[in-house]
């Protein structure tokens, strides 16, 4: 009787166990930094989602590293992904996918131009004519009409295309390039690197964006499903501090760029 009996709790303490088994949600995420990079140890969306990992069982999320071209088939009905944390509607997702949606808004973040300082270069330099561009692949610039064909890019804007900041900073300061887009989050980041103080950062941003979690409801995580496991972050302070690690505010605010702008070159 006893044997019995202890096989019958083995039996309930597996069923109880696979019933609570964590649901396994797959995050797209592309080199962005400071939001991921697969050249980073450390970003932005693997703190995140490790925090989350801790504070819940309910969900396990898991990150998947994509070619930002890939990841509106990553989070397509046939593709590997749920969800992708700090990305803007705009980049693209009407077009490609238009049955995400889209969360609060997270960050706010502006892009601007970049080149190198040398002479008496001032901010007139931007709107030279013949300049030679430097990019990242998959991503969307509204300048160049949003086009993210390497092709249409180097033929029609002189646009050369990376997989990289890093790529393009190197190639900026050993004039291979005249420009580069970087946006004011990495900026901001990067402000104590050596090579910062030879940039001359163009005082107007071309862009300004929010970054938001989108989600497809069709592959059975919804967005009310990820605010009800981001929100005991937010109200404990833990989502704030981590955005704090990265330099971004919570409550979302422009980051404070203009005092790394030098305008009397």
């Amino acid at each position: 009787m006893r044997w019995i009996l202890f096989c019958l709790l083995i039996v309930v303490a597996n069923t109880s166990a696979i019933s609570h088994a964590a649901e396994r949600v797959v995050v797209a995420a592309y080199d962005f930094p400071p939001y991921f990079s697969a050249y980073e140890d450390q970003h932005l969306v693997g703190d995140l989602l490790e925090a989350l990992n801790q504070r819940q069982s309910d969900y396990h999320f898991i990150l998947e590293d994509v070619p930002s071209k890939a990841r509106f088939r990553a989070l397509s009905e046939p593709g590997c992904c749920q969800m992708i944390l700090f990305e803007s509607p705009k980049w693209g997702w009407p077009q490609q996918l238009p049955s995400v949606t889209a969360g609060r808004v997270l960050v706010l973040g502006s892009e601007r131009l970049v080149t190198v300082k040398k002479g008496k270069r001032g901010q007139e330099y931007f709107s030279r004519p013949g300049l030679r561009f430097g990019g990242l692949t998959g991503y969307h610039y509204p300048f160049l009409e949003n086009h993210t064909d390497q092709g249409v890019l180097e033929d029609r804007y002189n646009v050369y295309l990376s997989l990289s900041h890093e790529v393009n900073i190197k190639m900026l300061l050993n004039g291979r390039l005249d420009v580069v887009m970087l946006h004011d989050e990495y900026l901001q980041q990067q402000r104590d690197e050596p090579w910062f103080d030879k940039l001359l950062l163009k005082q107007e941003p071309y862009d300004n964006y929010d970054l938001r979690t989108l989600v497809n409801p069709a592959k059975g995580f919804t967005l009310e499903d990820w605010q009800t496991v981001l929100q005991p972050l937010i109200d404990d302070g833990t989502f704030a501090e981590i955005l704090g690690n990265y330099g971004l505010p919570w409550p979302p605010q422009q980051p404070d760029i203009p005092n790394l702008i030098d305008t009397e070159t």
